[in-house]
């Protein structure tokens, strides 16, 4: 299925932490030769030929999206699929790789079983209704449309992702950039403990309070003494309230940020089995916080390792891998 240019449509740059998902997407299909474009419901064109294009987006960044019966849809988090179904060409959602998920947005459980498998990381599945969206969940409405399930990626091309890397000089501190805040950081809590108990200072930033740029981001996270990834057992005050969306260490939600920390040179470190396994058990994983950091401390001057890791993000887990995966479910 053929189409003339590739629009993102959604969040403004350092605007949103889905902007830099979407910062992905652009950067990987414009280094594949593709004409991309990036606008957003506010920054909408008029004299653009919007005929004939490949669009992804999120559902609430698509307000004033352009509609037409030309162009293919991969909507993240469509939560209107019939503001799509019927009037374009063909409209597939982008839904997380989580084993199952209850939130506001979201109440389906992944039976691989059912899907097609794209790759390692995209299951591609035909819907007949909408009860996977929550507010649809209890009462679904016969729909026909598609979805997929995936993760993100690295922000890096696979040319970017450097051995030499694996050797760079790293302060004497942990550079910590997510979303953290007083209800999801009990794993992070006890990691720190034992930073602190080690004299390692532990330094964060949460995106959401202090957007960086990318290249700020990379560098300290390449200066970091180690760079882990932590995956919360739930904010309790969702858990109270039956949703599910907060539990990643649970439902297995794979993250970009270890990705990102692997290709630029750090070796992956995470207390996630859902992450451990899809990078081949090659990753330092435990499930215990603090036995989590004596097992990265031990590992973090393994280069062989480090550049084992890197090769599988390079060979993988870069957006020209997800854009493949999009492009194959194009010829079902």
């Amino acid at each position: 299925m053929s189409f003339g240019k590739v629009i993102i449509w959604g969040f403004p740059l350092h605007t949103h932490t889905h902007s830099y998902i979407h910062a992905g997407w652009h950067k990987g299909f414009k280094h594949l030769g593709y004409e991309t474009h990036w606008f957003d419901d506010n920054n909408v064109p008029t004299d653009f030929d919007f005929s004939n294009c490949l669009f992804i987006t999120e559902g609430y960044a698509d307000k004033n999206i352009p509609i037409n019966d030309s162009s293919i849809y991969f909507v993240h988090i469509a939560i209107d699929p019939k503001k799509y179904i019927g009037h374009v060409k063909r409209f597939i959602e982008i839904r997380y790789l989580v084993d199952s998920i209850k939130d506001c947005n979201y109440n389906y459980t992944l039976n691989k079983w059912r899907c097609t498998k794209i790759s390692e990381c995209t299951y591609y599945e035909k819907l007949i209704n909408n009860g996977g969206l929550a507010k649809s969940h209890d009462e679904p409405e016969p729909m026909d449309y598609e979805c997929i399930y995936t993760c993100w990626a690295t922000d890096l091309l696979p040319s970017e992702i450097d051995d030499e890397n694996a050797h760079r000089k790293r302060d004497d501190k942990i550079y910590w950039f997510g979303s953290s805040n007083q209800h999801n950081t009990k794993e992070i809590a006890i990691f720190y403990e034992e930073c602190r108990r080690t004299g390692v200072e532990f330094i964060a930033n949460d995106p959401w309070q202090n957007p960086l740029p990318f290249d700020v981001v990379q560098e300290y996270t390449m200066k970091s003494l180690i760079a882990p990834d932590f995956r919360s057992s739930g904010d309790p005050r969702k858990i109270a309230l039956g949703e599910t969306g907060t539990c990643h260490k649970q439902n297995g939600y794979i993250p970009c940020r270890l990705l990102k920390a692997i290709s630029y040179g750090h070796l992956g470190i995470t207390n996630s089995r859902h992450a451990y396994e899809l990078l081949e058990k090659s990753v330092v994983y435990n499930d215990n916080e603090r036995l989590l950091f004596y097992d990265a401390v031990r590992n973090v001057g393994n280069h062989d390792l480090i550049k084992k890791q890197m090769a599988i993000v390079r060979e993988k887990h870069t957006y020209l891998n997800r854009i493949q995966d999009l492009l194959n479910v194009l010829l079902i």
